[in-house]
């Protein structure tokens, strides 16, 4: 991202949302790692230029996502966090669009193997499981409660991904949902990847598979869905930053 394309990205988003941004800098640039203290709150408003409210947002935006901890009495603290490796962590940038189509390039292999290993492992209990996770996202599509849609479809993947019983393509999973939601807080404010009908249609399409017992047809669906989300975020970041189409 050039510096000019740098600047229209910060002219869309909230100022919490740089603010937070550049809290991550901070973090990076100053080698900071689990455990270590930040600054408080009035000192990052100083730091960054802001205001207070604006630097209280953006803490708690990080800390919802699980990137720092504030501890009453404490301070602010960089998150301990045993899902990355310092590497991983050091290296994601949650407003950056190559690391965020990297992730969605490793959500689809990712999501693809679970549905295959779901659909020949699933027992009764998990399929319930699935489907009483898919019945309550459906439920909430009416209501247009994006927070709530998106625990929904949280609980969809997981679920699906517990029915793999593989404890490593699970931790995976955890930890590429976890970069995801820093995503959306940070760089989105919210985005859904879409609209959500169609997320209904391809969750349905994916348990269907599953119920099914069709590894093919669950990986191909699981797949599709996670590009789809992909190229809505493509086709947001051009809409916000450039104005214009960038599948």
């Amino acid at each position: 991202m050039t510096e000019q394309e740098h600047r229209d990205d910060e002219s869309y988003r909230p100022g919490y949302s740089v603010a937070a941004e550049r809290i991550i800098e901070h973090i990076e640039q100053n080698g900071l790692r689990p455990g270590d203290r930040l600054p408080t709150e009035a000192e990052f408003a100083a730091l960054l230029g802001v205001s207070r409210s604006i630097a209280r947002d953006a803490v708690k935006t990080l800390a919802a996502v699980g990137r720092i901890s504030t501890q009453r009495g404490r301070g602010i603290f960089v998150a301990e966090s045993q899902m990355f490796s310092p590497g991983l962590r050091g290296h994601f940038k949650p407003t950056n669009v190559e690391d965020i189509m990297m992730l969605f390039e490793f959500r689809a292999v990712q999501e693809k193997a679970a549905a295959e290993l779901a659909a020949t492992r699933a027992a009764p209990a998990e399929l319930m499981t699935i489907e009483k996770a898919l019945a309550e996202y459906e439920e909430n599509v009416p209501t247009r409660d994006y927070p709530k849609l998106a625990r929904c479809d949280a609980l969809f993947h997981s679920s699906v991904n517990r029915a793999s019983h593989n404890p490593f393509l699970l931790d995976a999973a955890d930890a590429a949902s976890t970069l995801q939601r820093e995503v959306v807080a940070v760089a989105f404010g919210g985005y859904s990847g879409g609209p959500v009908e169609r997320a209904l249609e391809e969750h349905t399409e994916i348990f269907n598979a599953i119920r099914r017992g069709d590894a093919a047809a669950a990986g191909a669906a699981a797949a599709a869905h996670v590009d789809r989300t992909r190229r809505g975020y493509q086709e947001e970041i051009g809409r916000r930053v450039f104005g214009s189409d960038t599948r």
